[in-house]
């Protein structure tokens, strides 16, 4: 058993993090097994049954998915063998399984459940532009705008959210990465057409130089809590 220090909550199963604030947990000490409360804390329930009935749930959505995926393939070699349109049948799949893992879970806040989506969404448009002949518009228009979309998510979210504006800090040093990686591609001679992701690293990068400018101790105390330093 472990004990969360933050909420004071004894938990039963192995999960190493509190289900209700998502802290580190502690290994419950010799002395505190004797007694099912500790101070004014309160036992929390084993859920490793939920969490089997979920799981045999995921598996077997995996595997009508692979059947299904495997029925597009044969239908797309017999009818257009031209054109692979089933790899984006597939990805498309992939994408909502993971998602469905992800949402399901749900062990993350908002941020990181938007960051997972939006990078997702650029790997769904990447896979797409190359079974349709990779011809770079995925990234040099698609990818950039998904950039520039969630920079705008994050300034709505800290608008809305102004008590933990800094929450979404790292959702935007995620979105900053993905924009030095697109501009990097144009170094590395893979896109010409580089005005959309030129405009979208500026946006980005201006937006998280004045996030960590003006945030100062919020951020530092943010950072502190999300990797427990």
């Amino acid at each position: 058993m472990n004990i969360c220090r933050n909420c004071n909550v004894i938990i039963y199963d192995d999960t190493e993090v509190c289900p209700l604030c998502h802290s580190v947990l502690d290994e419950l000490a010799e002395e505190e097994h004797g007694s099912p409360v500790i101070g004014n804390g309160a036992p929390y329930p084993d859920v490793k049954k939920r969490t089997k009935r979920l799981h045999f749930v995921m598996r077997l959505i995996l595997f009508l998915f692979i059947v299904a995926e495997i029925g597009l393939i044969v239908i797309n070699y017999f009818a257009t063998p031209h054109f692979w349109w089933s790899g984006i049948s597939g990805i498309a799949m992939i994408y909502i399984y993971l998602s469905m893992i992800y949402w399901i879970n749900h062990d993350a806040g908002y941020a990181a459940k938007i960051g997972l989506q939006l990078i997702f969404t650029m790997l769904l448009l990447l896979g797409m532009d190359y079974f349709t002949g990779m011809t770079g518009w995925s990234l040099k228009w698609a990818i950039p705008g998904v950039i520039l979309f969630g920079d705008a998510i994050v300034f709505f979210l800290m608008m809305l959210n102004r008590q933990q504006w800094y929450s979404y800090t790292l959702l935007l040093v995620l979105i900053a990465i993905c924009s030095i990686t697109i501009i990097s591609l144009y170094f590395a001679g893979k896109i010409t057409n580089v005005v959309l992701p030129v405009t979208c690293t500026a946006v980005t990068g201006i937006y998280l130089l004045g996030t960590i400018i003006f945030g100062d101790r919020e951020i530092t105390r943010e950072l502190k809590r999300r990797f427990h330093v």
